[in-house]
C-alpha cells in the first residue's frame, strides 16, 4: 500500500455523476469505474473512466432488466467485480467496511477486527491445518498448536464458513481437532484480539526464527520499530542467524518494508511511477531514516524516522509462500535482490510490483483499492510482480500435520547454523 493515502470523492461532482438522477446500482456503477478508470489514467493501458462505462454499460443494464430505478447495489457489484477480474490486477480489488477498518487496528498493533479464536488456518486432508496459532488467544490458551488439524465445528464438518460464523457469533462453541492421530475437543468463544499480530522472536539452538505477520504502522506502533528491537535482541542472545518468516503475511505500508529491510541491509529504496500523474517519487532509508524525493528536485526530505535502528550482519534466511503479499513480498525481495538474504518456499502471492491507495470510499459501505502506482528500483527497473525463491520448496500440509515443517527445515539448512 501507499505510504500516502488521498481521498478523491470531492471529484466526484466535477465528472458529472448524478445519482439523484440514477438508480443506486448506476450510482455506485458510476462511482466504481471513475476510480478505477482515473488511477489507471495515464501510462497504463487500461481505458479512463468514461471508456469504462461505455465498456461494462450494457452488462450492468442487463443485471437491472426490469429493476429500472429499483436497481439495487449488488447488481452493480457483480459487475464491478467483473471488471476487478478481467483487469487481472493482482493489488485491485473490493474491500469491506471491517477489512478497511482492520488496516487501522493492525497499524496500531492490534489485532483483527472481528471476534477470531485466533488461529490461522487452511483446508487440508481431513479439515482445516493450523497454520498459525496466536500466543494469547482463545484457541491457543485451549491448546491448539501450529499442525492441529480441525476437523470439526459444533460437530459439524470444519470449513473456514463455519469457523467464522462461530467464532464471530460470540457464544461458547466446540471444535474437534486432531494431534498426530489423537482426537482432541475442546470449547472456545470469539472475541476482538488485542496484540496477537505483532512480530515475535524465539531464540532455540544458534538460531533466532523471526515472525511477521503484517507492515502496517501509526503514530502509536511501528512493525519495522519492533523487528529492529527484536534482532538487537536476538544478537544479544547469542544467535548466530536469524529465519525470517513471511509466510502468509499481509501486506501494509511500503515504507514498514523499506525499515524492516534496513535492520539487515544499510540502504534500501524504491520509486513509485504514478499512473495518473506524470511525477515519479522515490524513497529511500539509511541508518533509520525515511527519505523522500520528488522528480525534478534536488534535495530530499525526511518524513520518518526510528528511534534505535540495528544494523544486523548474522546470516539470514527469508522464508516466503502463495499467501506473501504486496509490502511482505517487498521486504523480501529488498533482502534478496541485496544477496543480503537466501529466500526459501513458494513463488509469492503476485503483487510485488504495485502499490496504491484503500481510501476509495463507495457509497454502498465498501471500499475500492486500486493500484495506482508501479514500483521501480532505484536504477529505473521494473519490481517484478512476484518473487522467486532461491531455494523452492513447496508448503506440505500433511507433514506439518505430522509434526514436520518442511520449509523450516530446508531454512535451517540453508542457514547452515550448527
Amino acid at each position: 500500500m501507499s505510504s500516502r493515502k488521498f481521498l478523491l470523492g470531492g471529484l466526484l461532482g466535477v465528472v458529472g455523476l448524478s445519482a439523484a438522477m440514477a438508480s443506486p446500482a448506476q450510482s455506485l456503477f458510476d462511482q466504481a469505474t471513475f476510480f478505477i478508470g482515473f488511477y489507471y489514467n495515464g501510462p497504463a493501458k487500461v481505458p479512463n473512466f468514461r471508456e469504462l462505462r461505455q465498456r461494462y454499460q450494457g452488462q450492468l443494464e442487463q443485471a437491472c432488466r426490469g429493476l429500472g430505478e429499483q436497481c439495487g447495489y449488488e447488481q452493480a457489484r457483480a459487475v464491478i467485480a467483473r471488471i476487478i477480474e478481467d483487469l487481472g490486477d493482482p493489488f485491485t480489488a473490493l474491500l469491506s467496511a471491517e477489512e478497511e477498518q482492520e488496516a487501522s487496528r493492525l497499524g496500531a498493533g492490534l489485532g483483527p477486527v472481528a471476534p477470531w479464536i485466533g488461529v490461522w488456518a487452511r483446508p487440508g486432508a481431513g479439515g482445516l491445518v493450523v497454520v498459525e496459532s496466536f500466543p494469547g488467544e482463545a484457541a491457543y490458551r485451549a491448546g491448539l498448536r501450529r499442525g492441529d488439524v480441525i476437523t470439526q465445528v459444533e460437530g459439524q464438518p470444519a470449513t473456514l464458513q463455519a469457523l467464522r460464523a462461530a467464532e464471530r457469533s460470540q457464544r461458547p462453541f466446540t471444535l474437534a481437532y486432531t494431534r498426530r492421530g489423537q482426537t482432541r475437543q475442546v470449547e472456545v468463544r470469539g472475541s476482538v484480539s488485542r496484540e496477537s499480530l505483532q512480530p515475535r522472536l524465539e531464540v532455540q539452538g544458534g538460531v533466532a526464527y523471526l515472525r511477521v505477520y503484517h507492515l502496517y504502522y501509526s503514530e502509536r506502533f511501528s512493525v519495522a520499530e519492533r523487528v529492529h528491537q527484536l534482532v538487537r535482541q536476538a544478537e544479544q542472545s547469542g544467535a548466530k542467524g536469524i529465519i525470517l518468516d513471511l509466510r502468509d503475511s499481509l501486506t501494509g505500508i511500503d515504507d514498514e518494508a523499506m525499515l524492516a529491510a534496513n535492520a539487515f541491509i544499510p540502504k534500501v529504496g524504491f520509486t513509485y511511477a504514478w499512473r495518473f500523474k506524470n511525477l515519479d517519487e522515490t524513497f529511500s532509508v539509511e541508518e533509520g531514516k525515511v527519505y523522500v524525493q520528488d522528480e525534478g528536485q534536488s534535495e530530499r526530505s525526511l518524513v520518518r524516522e526510528l528511534s534505535n535502528p540495528v544494523q544486523s550482519s548474522l546470516p539470514l534466511v527469508v522464508l516466503v509462500n502463495r499467501n506473501t503479499f504486496n509490502s511482505a513480498e517487498m521486504l523480501a525481495y529488498f533482502l534478496q535482490a541485496a544477496g543480503r538474504a537466501k529466500v526459501v518456499g513458494e513463488q509469492s502471492a503476485g503483487a510485488l510490483g504495485v502499490s496504491g491507495s484503500a481510501d476509495n470510499a463507495l457509497i454502498n459501505g465498501e471500499f475500492l483499492v486500486v493500484s495506482s502506482i508501479r514500483m521501480k528500483n532505484l536504477d529505473g527497473t521494473p519490481f517484478p510482480l512476484k518473487l522467486t525463491p532461491d531455494v523452492a520448496v513447496s508448503d506440505d500440509l500433511e507433514a506439518l500435520a505430522q509434526g514436520r515443517d518442511v520449509v523450516l527445515e530446508k531454512a535451517r539448512e540453508v542457514l547452515g547454523v550448527q
